[in-house]
């Protein structure tokens, strides 16, 4: 129960009535850490109010390890109001939370205040906290009406104190304000983790929470007389950003993903605002923090030939040119992107890198809009989109430019698919007007995927899970997939009948006799590997059976994504890069299993298991980003860029004994970064090998004919 119930007029001064005596028994005590100086003032003025306002009181003061004169001080104090005063002792400095939590055990009166022992606070304010108890309060807090501090504290503090309240959404006014009251009952001690100031967090979040009243009362705040503060300094900042983190993810973050019900899936039906912001930023973060070093990695192999045919298809002159190309017109919007790139930025790595993180930003969070299709809801969907920004597997897509079109053609496929799913939902009076339009989403994000590459016809299968899915099954909506499947049939007619001039006809890279069902099996066992398969394991325990239903959904998504590309004829498997859309299968397969292991730990005590094992898929795949894959996108990058460093010294012919890329990339990265000049030509075979000045551009990432 919130009772918020204002205190004393801040410009009232303190109230005093000889006549008020506190009814309950008191705990008072303070945190103490080389305050020496103000101890002794800082008691008596205690001593002097409570022994004005209450009957059966305390005085504890925790002496946090201070390397001053404290604990001699509080050696004299100690005989001096014997026996009401009780210190305990840190022989090691542990931090205000901890100091804090040894306060809190070491009380044993009905209610408990605490207050900082450097006297920034006059403990004879206490008068005005303890006139405002009710038998339902169970906290009466503070607010600072003046801070007395220097102007960057004030900002600090200030922006703190702001932030923390949205972040876990407390009402109390001033978090950082440590001049408190706490009925000792209301008060779960094993909700307060924290060793720094973040212990703040917990303590008024966890009283809040338990429904107790809670009243605010101005108190003044003075000028510090003696010593320094230890939050301000750069090493405790850091700290208390740690810690912040942490218990953001002890208590918002993961009952936002996990839920907080004892069994089930606990799915939420609706999502908030707030929700949406916390899983959108933390998809963003986790991967800027997996692609931070691809961001350096110069131009790869294709990616020249990439802004070669932008230059030449991207103009509005050529489009008619680009429209009768068989191949390119399946690529037109990752060309006129890039087109519109190089005309802004130039040739200049670092910017073609940062458009495709924030593609796969926004790949990632469609993922989590997954959470609108009822089967998969919000949690299981935000779990799958942290794992997939942060994988690995699929990372080729991302790094490589050339590779955009897989970028592009997953963004309008999924952004069709979810406006399905919305158009399948939308029903009841007044619907028909937002039916309509969430079909002609769907219908023109299937052209844009079609104008992206020829995988998008796997949104037509995809289509029609959810109807299949749907509990009442009304197999008539599949109907709406009509228009959809006469597109693709047309989509495939038009490349047939152009097969004389199209590249993919011509150069045997994939083939309708390929062995493409040993080929997708192979390409399932790598895209689940590792981590599919550990969680498709937990999935299998009796705790994962109410998330078992994602293993056949995401197998049939994968199936379906990954079919198309099961034709190529140059390797045994998928292309890393061709598997980005089929990874929403594994991360969905991850996400249920994440959910699965909380439920199977939650009852004995071992909630800590899953968060460990966050901990750990986390950092196997940030690692295995910034060491393996970055040397191998950096080798890959070698070739070209060797090459374009031995066309500064002029020549007319590069020699060559080894190059691992066509002659077409050779001349387009040449052709791009000569210039106006006539650029030179690379040369390579045997009798070139021969040649002392052949040079070998070769590595083991980017390998080829070593003649």
């Amino acid at each position: 129960m919130w009772h918020h119930k204002a205190g004393p007029a801040a410009d009232s001064g303190l109230q005093s009535n000889s006549h008020f005596r506190f009814p309950s028994s008191l705990s008072v005590f303070f945190p103490a850490y080389n305050d020496a100086p103000s101890l002794p003032s800082l008691l008596k003025r205690t001593f002097e109010t409570l022994r004005r306002v209450a009957s059966d009181f305390e005085v504890i003061v925790v002496n946090d390890g201070s390397s001053d004169e404290t604990a001699a001080v509080l050696d004299e104090l100690r005989t001096q109001y014997a026996p009401l005063l009780r210190v305990v002792t840190h022989e090691r400095n542990q931090g205000y939370g901890a100091a804090l939590r040894s306060g809190f055990a070491a009380a044993s009166k009905e209610f408990i205040f605490y207050t900082d022992g450097d006297s920034q606070y006059d403990p004879a304010e206490l008068e005005n906290l303890l006139r405002l108890v009710t038998p339902e309060t169970g906290l009466v807090n503070g607010y600072k009406i003046e801070r007395s501090d220097p102007w960057h504290r004030i900002a600090i503090g200030w922006l703190y104190n702001r932030f923390a309240r949205w972040l876990f959404r407390i009402e109390v006014r001033d978090i950082d304000c440590d001049f408190r009251l706490i009925r000792r009952d209301a008060l779960d001690q094993a909700a307060l983790r924290s060793t720094g100031g973040t212990i703040c967090i917990e303590l008024v979040r966890a009283l809040e929470l338990s429904g107790a009243g809670i009243a605010e009362a101005p108190v003044h705040h003075y000028a510090r007389q003696y010593g320094r503060s230890q939050f301000f300094r750069v090493r405790s900042l850091v700290s208390t950003f740690m810690q912040l983190c942490s218990v953001f993810f002890r208590l918002s973050l993961t009952p936002a993903l996990f839920g907080t019900g004892d069994a089930g899936r606990d799915e939420p039906t609706r999502i908030s605002a707030r929700f949406a912001v916390l899983a959108a930023f933390l998809v963003a973060f986790l991967s800027i923090l997996a692609y931070w070093r691809a961001l350096f990695i110069p131009f790869m192999s294709d990616d020249y030939l990439q802004i070669r045919l932008a230059r030449e298809y991207g103009p509005i002159s050529a489009w008619p040119n680009l429209a009768q190309n068989a191949l390119y017109r399946c690529r037109a919007t990752s060309l006129l992107l890039t087109y519109w790139l190089d005309r802004a930025v130039g040739l200049v790595p670092f910017y073609y890198n940062v458009a495709s993180l924030v593609l796969h930003i926004a790949d990632s969070l469609l993922v989590f809009g997954l959470g609108l299709w009822r089967p998969v809801g919000w949690r299981t969907a935000a779990l799958a989109a942290c794992f997939f920004a942060l994988s690995h597997r699929h990372s080729e897509a991302v790094v490589w430019f050339a590779a955009i079109p897989e970028l592009l053609v997953f963004f309008f496929v999924l952004t069709g698919f979810l406006f399905w799913v919305r158009w399948l939902d939308a029903s009841g009076p007044g619907s028909a007007g937002a039916r309509r339009w969430f079909y002609i989403g769907a219908f023109g994000s299937f052209v844009l995927a079609l104008l992206s590459k020829e995988s998008a016809v796997v949104l037509v299968p995809l289509c029609a899970l959810p109807v299949f899915l749907r509990p009442d099954k009304p197999l008539r909506k599949l109907w709406g997939l009509v228009p959809f499947a006469l597109l693709t049939v047309a989509y495939f007619g038009i490349a047939y009948f152009a097969r004389a001039s199209h590249q993919h006809f011509q150069d045997g890279t994939f083939s309708l006799s390929a062995p493409f069902i040993a080929t997708l099996i192979r390409s399932l066992g790598g895209l689940l590997w590792v981590w599919g398969v550990v969680f498709t394991l937990v999935l299998l325990t009796r705790a994962g059976r109410p998330w078992r239903f994602v293993l056949p959904l995401a197998a049939a998504w994968m199936v379906l994504t990954l079919l198309p590309y099961s034709f190529l004829t140059y390797m045994p498997r998928v292309p890393s890069r061709h598997t980005y859309l089929a990874s929403v299968g594994k991360s969905l397969i991850v996400a249920a299993g994440l959910l699965a292991l909380r439920n199977l730990t939650r009852g004995s005590k071992k909630v800590w298991v899953t968060p460990c094992v966050m901990a750990v898929v986390v950092i196997h795949q940030w690692g295995y980003h910034w060491t393996i894959k970055y040397k191998q996108y950096s080798q890959r990058a070698q070739p070209t860029e060797g090459l374009i460093q031995a066309a500064k010294d002029g020549p007319d012919i590069i020699y060559a004994n080894c190059f691992p890329y066509s002659q077409t990339i050779a001349d387009s990265a040449l052709s791009l970064t000569s210039g106006a000049r006539p650029h030179p030509k690379l040369v390579i075979g045997t009798s070139i090998a021969e040649d002392p000045d052949s040079i070998n551009f070769c590595n083991p990432n980017a390998d080829g004919i070593h003649y």
